[in-house]
C-alpha cells in the first residue's frame, strides 16, 4: 500500500524501485528507530545525483515487522518521514513509497497464506504502475535481497542486485538471477541513469498543470 504521498503526480511511464533496508539506508533489523537511521555509503549522493533522471523513484518495502508487533505503521512512517527529509536536505527526489505491514512467507506458519504485496510476490509493484501509469516492462528494480529480484522479474521489470545488505543471501538457494550485479546502489544508479539520460523525451508524460 501506498505510505506516500497522499496524492500521485504522474510524470514518467518508467520508474525505479528501490528496497529500502539494505539497499538505501542500513538493514539492522527490522529499524525503525529514527536515531538508527543510517545510510549506506554513497546512496545520498547517487540519490541526488539521479534527480533528474526521466523516470519515477519509488521506494517499495516490507514491513513485516508490523505484522510481527516489533513496530507500529506510525513509527514506521516516522522513520520513513525522517529518511525522505535527509533526501530533501542533500537534493535527492523520491516520488512515492509503498510498503507491505504483512508476514513474509518465511514468517508465515503451516497452512497460513501469505499477502499479494510481500516480496516476493510483485503487488507494491503492481499498486505503484497502477497509480502511476507505468510500463513495467520499461521499468527496473534494485534491491539487495534476492525477494527484491523475484518480484522486479514477476512485474516484467529488469532487476538489479546489490551486494550491501544481504547481498543476495536472504533465501537459502540461489533461486533469482538479476540482469545485473552492483557494488552497491551508486553504482547501479549510475548505469541506469546513464542509459536513461539517452532515452527520447517522448517517454515523458506531460506534467500535471491541473
Amino acid at each position: 500500500m501506498r505510505e506516500w504521498p497522499e496524492t500521485v503526480r504522474p510524470m514518467y511511464r518508467r520508474a525505479i524501485f528501490l528496497d529500502r533496508d539494505g539497499t538505501i539506508s542500513e538493514d539492522t533489523h527490522y529499524p525503525f528507530r529514527i536515531e538508527d537511521l543510517k545510510f549506506i555509503s554513497g546512496s545520498l549522493a547517487a540519490l541526488a545525483l539521479s534527480a533528474s533522471v526521466p523516470a519515477h523513484i519509488i521506494v517499495v518495502t516490507n514491513q513485516a515487522g508490523i505484522a510481527l508487533k516489533k513496530f507500529t505503521v506510525d513509527e514506521m512512517m516516522a522513520f520513513n518521514d525522517a529518511l525522505r527529509d535527509q533526501l530533501r536536505r542533500a537534493g535527492a527526489r523520491v516520488d512515492a513509497f509503498y510498503y507491505c505491514p504483512h508476514k513474509e512467507p518465511k514468517d508465515l506458519a503451516p497452512g497460513e497464506s501469505g499477502c499479494e504485496c510481500a516480496k516476493p510476490r510483485p503487488g507494491m509493484l503492481i499498486e505503484a504502475a497502477r497509480d502511476f501509469g507505468l510500463d513495467l516492462r520499461e521499468s527496473f528494480l534494485i534491491g539487495d535481497k534476492q525477494s527484491d529480484i523475484l518480484a522486479g522479474q514477476a512485474a516484467g521489470c529488469r532487476t538489479w542486485l546489490v551486494k550491501t545488505g544481504k547481498g543476495g543471501t536472504d533465501l537459502p538457494d540461489s533461486v533469482a538471477s538479476p540482469d545485473s550485479v552492483a557494488d552497491n546502489l551508486a553504482e547501479a544508479l549510475g548505469q541506469i541513469s546513464a542509459e536513461l539520460m539517452s532515452v527520447p523525451s517522448t517517454f515523458r508524460l506531460k506534467p500535471d498543470t491541473t
